[in-house]
């Protein structure tokens, strides 16, 4: 029997507009690299990570969906089984800001009602070019109850961090049955093997 090499499972996603750095924050995250001549994501990509957390061994299956609203149809059936979600946008971009009202909308229509939100605004090394003060993305938390990072994929500020908070936050909400049903669900997918071929997975 194969060795079971992890716990429990957690689905996030990222969401936000096109350009915002998704893709840079989960390679940050996943492989601790920084690529600037990344493609636009093409519909949907993932990649996992496992990370231990109070003594659990947690495996992270982190979706990265593309921003562009041509794609919306196809990565919005992804919000229903994700456990987390983390809304980016751009400090220097204001318009990736505006648009985070949307996206939480999204979530409300489309996520579990128990999804845990988090909101980062990305690229803060880039302090000179600045449009976004960091008070009006915490105030946009406080007001949905979320929590909020600043973070940089190309300097690796806060980009750990980010994930094993939501991580931690998603693990501290799980009752003991919760926690169980994450497990069989685990299992439930090992049996219905690989009915959906996803391209480009970079595993």
């Amino acid at each position: 029997m194969a060795k079971k090499t992890y716990d429990l499972l957690f689905k996030l996603l990222l969401i936000g507009d096109s350009g915002v750095g998704k893709t840079c924050v989960l390679f940050r995250f996943s492989d601790d690299a920084f690529n600037t001549t990344f493609i636009s994501t093409i519909g949907i990509d993932f990649k996992i990570k496992t990370v231990e957390l109070q003594g659990k061994k947690i495996k992270l299956q982190i979706w990265d969906t593309a921003g562009q609203e041509r794609f919306h149809t196809i990565t919005t059936s992804y919000y229903r089984g994700a456990m987390g979600i983390m809304l980016v946008y751009d400090i220097t971009n204001a318009k990736s800001f505006e648009n985070i009202s949307k996206w939480l909308r999204n979530i409300d229509e489309h996520a579990n009602e128990d999804v845990e939100r988090m909101l980062l605004g990305n690229k803060c090394d880039m302090e000179d070019k600045r449009v976004v003060p960091k008070a009006k993305g915490e105030q946009i938390a406080r007001e949905h109850g979320i929590r909020f990072f600043e973070t940089s994929a190309k300097a690796n500020i806060n980009i750990e961090k980010a994930f094993l908070t939501l991580a931690e936050d998603i693990l501290r909400k799980l009752s003991p049955s919760e926690e169980l049903k994450v497990k069989l669900n685990k299992k439930k997918k090992k049996k219905s093997g690989k009915k959906k071929i996803i391209k480009n997975e970079n595993i």
